[in-house]
């Protein structure tokens, strides 16, 4: 059997354990199918369960004197599946057809970790089985659920130090052009609750009492101005600004405001049309404050005149590299107490930090080359993504940079239904980081 068939029957393996890591379901079984797969190709495997998702390390020696060191990082936790009846398929089954791999995972991220499987594998064989990098796997298992625990780990084993990380995942662009990322926002999510009495009450009483749901509502419109700005003082202090080059990597983005606007089926006014901002420049260097959702009251049939005693809202500030989750909500919490809304109560739910890799770092730089010449299209460089991800976790604590790549393309549909990866992708993804470890063969 080949390298190829038989990672691809591991995929499919790993897409029937619905290892949700919201549900804290098959954690587990995922880590040691995955630590299973990673002994058998020869690497030194360790099984760190203090956690309830376990982290998987295995390393791959070269015997190569003074031979750099490769971190690949992936994930084998997943979002539900939910809602079934929208799949085309069984989400757990793994499902070829029209040369698309679907299940959830495929892409997010056990189809890219079985691609790097395979490229090992493929490379092992063809070399006599040596290799002229370390490779160290670290494999986690909350990444959907903001890598609980991942920095205890990261603390547990010092050993975990490279020249590179090759983070979890990435894409290709709408005009088959490989997407390189080097970093990501961090995050820090809230819940928000007012109480304006024991009971709810009858809605007459509203010309004297107020309700809930207007006095988070009345809180909740203190954040912002009309266009979306940001009005919580010292909000943007912590703000690290990009660089030259980081700006000019982003203004050279194919993407146009139209076909941003066309892909997302956007129906409101941009905010930054409005403030008069580069939409591309306030996507991946600001931050956010958003309003997940809210709350309150009778949400049923018909109507029931009553004045809400409470409303709960769940509130996220997407955060740019050099804020701290902690600082950031502080502020909103004093922003809230100098508006006079000290009733407020003030919840955290999770948070982490952003990161922003040096793209001009010669291990990142060796990757893009690669790519270029892998593909035969110039990549698309971004520095940082719109997204969260753990990258400043695995950075503070290795100092080493992060590159992200993967198999996905635009149609994949990470996290809802049908998620999808096309064969060729998978198969090309293979090829390349065959030639990122080719790359430091002596």
């Amino acid at each position: 059997m080949t390298a190829r068939q038989t990672y691809l029957d591991l995929l499919k393996e790993l897409v029937a354990i619905p290892s949700v890591s919201a549900k804290r379901e098959h954690l587990p079984e995922a880590a040691n199918r995955i630590a299973k797969a990673l002994t058998d190709l020869g690497g030194e495997t360790t099984v760190d369960d203090t956690y309830f998702a376990p982290l998987v390390i295995s390393h791959f020696k070269s015997q190569q004197p003074a031979a750099k060191t490769l971190i690949i990082y992936n994930h084998y936790d997943v979002q539900p599946a939910e809602p079934f009846d929208l799949w085309d398929s069984d989400p757990w089954t793994l499902t070829e057809k029209d040369g698309h791999l679907y299940g959830r995972g495929v892409d997010d991220d056990k189809g890219n970790l079985t691609a790097r499987l395979t490229a090992l594998a493929e490379y092992l064989d063809e070399h006599d089985q040596q290799l002229p990098v370390n490779i160290l796997f670290v494999v986690e298992g909350s990444e959907e659920t903001a890598s609980q625990h991942l920095d205890d780990y990261f603390k547990k084993h010092p050993e975990i130090k490279g020249d590179l990380i090759i983070w979890e995942s990435g894409s290709k662009d709408k005009d088959g052009r490989p997407i390189i990322d080097g970093g990501n926002k961090g995050i820090v999510t809230f819940n928000l609750k007012a109480k304006t009495a024991d009971i709810d009450l009858h809605s007459s009483l509203a010309a004297v009492v107020n309700s809930a749901a207007w006095r988070l509502s009345q809180a909740l419109a203190t954040f912002f101005d009309q266009d979306g700005h940001i009005l919580v003082p010292h909000f943007y202090d912590q703000v690290k600004k990009p660089n030259q080059r980081e700006k000019e990597l982003i203004a050279a983005l194919p993407e146009t405001r139209e076909d941003f606007i066309k892909k997302n089926q956007i129906e409101a006014p941009l905010l930054t049309d409005k403030r008069g901002e580069d939409w591309k420049k306030a996507l991946y260097f600001e931050p956010t404050l958003n309003i997940e959702g809210i709350t309150s009251g009778y949400q049923g049939a018909g109507v029931k005149t009553v004045l809400p005693a409470e409303a709960t809202a769940k509130v996220e500030a997407r955060l740019v590299p050099g804020m701290d989750p902690d600082v950031t909500l502080k502020a909103i919490e004093n922003h809230l107490v100098s508006q006079g809304f000290d009733d407020i109560e003030v919840e955290k739910t999770l948070g982490q930090g952003g990161y922003r890799s040096d793209m001009t770092d010669p291990e990142i730089k060796r990757v893009i080359a690669l790519s270029q010449s892998t593909y035969d299209k110039e990549p698309v460089v971004i520095p940082t993504s719109a997204g969260t991800g753990p990258m400043n976790y695995a950075f503070e604590a290795t100092k080493t940079p992060i590159v992200g790549f993967g198999i996905g393309y635009p149609g994949t549909l990470d996290h809802a239904p049908n998620e999808n990866i096309r064969l060729k992708d998978y198969d090309e993804n293979v090829t390349f980081v065959k030639n990122i470890l080719a790359s430091y063969e002596k």
